[in-house]
């Protein structure tokens, strides 16, 4: 026969039946149910920080109470956190991202070899002027077949073209936060982790930045790499 226990109040009452889920970056979560006496769940009631029960290395992310008839205050504690191992991105998470930015028509790698006095007449044209501080028409400055096609694009409407742009991103769940040594790096010319895809020519990788979301004891941390252009990422201005 099933044994009834009275609720008294200043006792918290753990329920025997829980579920624990690890996710694939790592990250455990738990649900944990406790009873007590209403008059006491406010007293009671785990704050987040609060380590399970059972498994220590997981704590109180958010808590709920439900006040039902009589004195009974039924609380739900969701826990989460990650266990120390011994390689903490066993569970890593790749994704790639691949979109298009707009640039200026002359960034493109056809126009970036056009002399500097070509380049700055199509940019005043483009600007809405036909002459210089001279008055010398600045169209005729425009002489060499590659500047004068550039110059018909930008009559036409045509000022910028699409650059593409790929991301590379590593998403793993830890127990401890981001490091000093991994925000270092942002801003650097870097290797990524992972199966990144091989870039063509002098193409190369910048570290693009770092997520860190925390949950319990659960940190997600994200990094991101940005593929340069054809040229590649400037190693005089990338580098520490």
């Amino acid at each position: 026969m099933p044994t009834h226990v009275a609720i008294q109040p200043g006792r918290l009452y753990p329920q025997p039946g829980y579920t624990v889920q690890i996710d694939k970056e790592g990250k455990w979560t738990a649900t944990q149910i406790f009873l007590c006496h209403r008059t006491s769940a406010v007293t009671l009631m785990p704050r987040p920080g609060t380590p399970h029960p059972e498994i220590g290395f997981i704590e109180v992310s958010q808590v709920t109470v439900n006040f039902t008839e009589g004195d009974l205050a039924e609380i739900t504690c969701q826990y989460a956190g990650a266990e120390e191992k011994e390689d903490e991105k066993a569970n890593a998470v790749y994704t790639m991202g691949l979109s298009l930015s707009e640039e200026p028509l002359l960034s493109h790698l056809r126009y970036k070899n056009l002399v500097a006095t070509e380049q700055e007449a199509i940019k005043l044209i483009q600007s809405g002027k036909d002459k210089d501080d001279q008055g010398n028409k600045l169209r005729d400055k425009v002489t060499s077949d590659r500047g004068r096609e550039a110059l018909a694009k930008i009559d036409r409407g045509q000022t910028n073209c699409y650059s593409p742009r790929v991301t590379w991103r590593e998403s793993w769940v830890r127990n401890k936060p981001v490091a000093a040594a991994e925000l270092n790096k942002i801003g650097n010319i870097d290797v990524p982790s992972g199966p990144a895809p091989a870039l063509a020519g002098a193409r190369n990788w910048l570290r693009n930045g770092v997520t860190q979301t925390q949950d319990g004891k659960a940190f997600r941390l994200e990094l991101e790499w940005l593929a340069s252009d054809r040229e590649g990422w400037d190693a005089d201005i990338y580098n520490d």
